[in-house]
């Protein structure tokens, strides 16, 4: 749908008091011709003034006060410029008029011509403000709308792409490889692998629904995920969580802290004598700092950077301060807002 646009309905309602003055002034007989189109002229340009100066006004406020949530701060600020703006405007147009028919010029600045002056002023501001006003509420809408269908358009992406990274015939077959192994040499360690594998799918499966999970819930998630990595890196994977139970019940996207761990293991050496060590805990600010020690690989897959992409856009379209990404010779952090916590 093509959005209306504001200039064009301002210029629209400038016209048609401009032409209401031009009928006005056919009217006059007692005048000729030159002075009519004198006259028409600079009320023309006078009344084409009014419209502008309250756009101007109206963008500028538009520009410091953004937003639905700003509406009635933006409203009031634009009246308590636009309207005594456009009352100063209306006094000169009128005194210009004087002039130009030759009539004893009145000074505008007494209290009733000033009063009479602002009545206008507010009648014509409120007309102008309201038009504005409805074309900027309009595109608001019309932005969140789409902002709304991106978000719900890269949790489907991360959600197909974490799913077809854990289901791919690669991680699959590593899996049903530890579990074979373990079913021979210790039935219970394999029957608990079992059980971590069946909470792993259920997670991602039901996270697919959610824009937002808890903290608490994605670490939980977190320890299921990473017992099928110890299972088939043992030692050499040492993962610290250490976020205080105050915390569990922020918010952050669903999968983050998985999504940044497989990236540190698919991009990382993992092995006993040089192990991947990654540390999970919240800083100053309110973020939870996902590290890892480096030791790339030497032969890697090639990455398309998808799922730190997908992170840090989700937090922009939630609203949300950026996610940090820090890296040196020795480590790669990753800083993640957390978002508003949930009430108990």
């Amino acid at each position: 749908m093509q959005q209306p646009n504001r200039r064009l309905i301002l210029f629209s309602g400038a016209l048609a008091f401009i032409l209401s003055n031009a009928y006005s002034i056919a009217q006059d007989t007692e005048h000729g011709w030159r002075w009519k189109m004198l006259s028409f002229a600079g009320v023309s340009l006078a009344i084409a003034l009014h419209f502008y100066s309250l756009f101007v006004v109206a963008a500028w406020m538009q520009r410091r006060y953004p937003g639905l949530p700003l509406t009635r701060r933006r409203l009031e600020r634009t009246f308590l410029y636009g309207i005594p703006t456009i009352a100063l405007l209306i006094a000169g147009t009128d005194t210009l008029q004087q002039f130009l028919e030759g009539r004893p010029v009145v000074n505008p600045f007494t209290p009733m011509a000033l009063f009479g002056f602002f009545i206008q002023g507010l009648a014509i501001g409120i007309f102008i403000i309201a038009l504005s006003e409805a074309v900027y509420q309009y595109r608001q809408l019309q932005q969140m709308e789409r902002e709304k269908q991106e978000l719900q358009r890269l949790n489907w992406m991360a959600q197909y792409d974490s799913l077809k990274q854990q289901v791919n015939p690669h991680f699959l077959f590593n899996s049903l490889n530890s579990l074979s192994s373990l079913i021979a040499v210790d039935p219970q360690k394999a029957e608990k692998f079992v059980e971590e594998m069946s909470e792993v799918y259920r997670y991602l499966l039901q996270s697919s629904r959610d824009e937002l999970t808890l903290v608490g819930a994605e670490i939980g998630f977190l320890r299921s995920y990473l017992h099928l990595l110890k299972t088939r890196f043992g030692d050499a994977l040492r993962v610290v969580v250490e976020v205080p139970q105050e915390f569990h019940r922020y918010r952050i996207p669903p999968l983050t802290l998985q999504l940044l761990i497989e990236n540190a293991v698919k991009h990382n050496a993992v092995s006993s004598g040089h192990p991947l060590q990654l540390h999970i805990s919240v800083v100053e600010g309110l973020r939870l700092r996902v590290s890892n020690n480096l030791q790339p690989k030497t032969q890697t897959m090639p990455s398309e950077k998808v799922g730190l992409a997908n992170i840090m856009a989700k937090y922009r379209l939630l609203g949300q301060p950026e996610v940090i990404v820090r890296a040196d010779d020795k480590h790669f952090i990753v800083l993640l807002p957390l978002i508003q916590p949930v009430a108990l």
